[in-house]
């Protein structure tokens, strides 16, 4: 599976928020269906959000990227450290499994 391509297809036809904060605020609320954070991400924001993730079992995959590459993957032209996927569109995202 190419994943920057399945990023692009989610980000087209489905419901993703990019950023960490809009992510945790997506778990807490028990929105989220897949979390996509980067190699780079800070600590402790990845050690919230796989807490998080854990309580209400969505699965965590970490970007196999820093935040500029993940940016770039989502077609935007800034960092991205966290995507989180509430709707995949047409796309096959959440076939994803990262641990959690």
């Amino acid at each position: 599976m190419d994943i920057n391509k399945e990023i692009r297809q989610a980000i087209g036809t489905g419901k993703v928020i990019l950023g960490t904060n809009k992510s945790l605020r997506a778990l807490k609320l028990g929105r989220a269906k897949l979390v996509i954070v980067t190699s780079n991400c800070a600590p402790e924001i990845l050690g919230d959000i796989k807490r998080y993730a854990g309580l209400a079992n969505v699965p965590v995959h970490v970007f196999n990227g820093d935040s500029t590459e993940l940016g770039l993957a989502c077609g935007k032209p800034f960092l991205v450290s966290a995507l989180t996927v509430l709707e995949p569109g047409s796309s096959s995202i959440l076939s994803l499994r990262g641990s959690r």
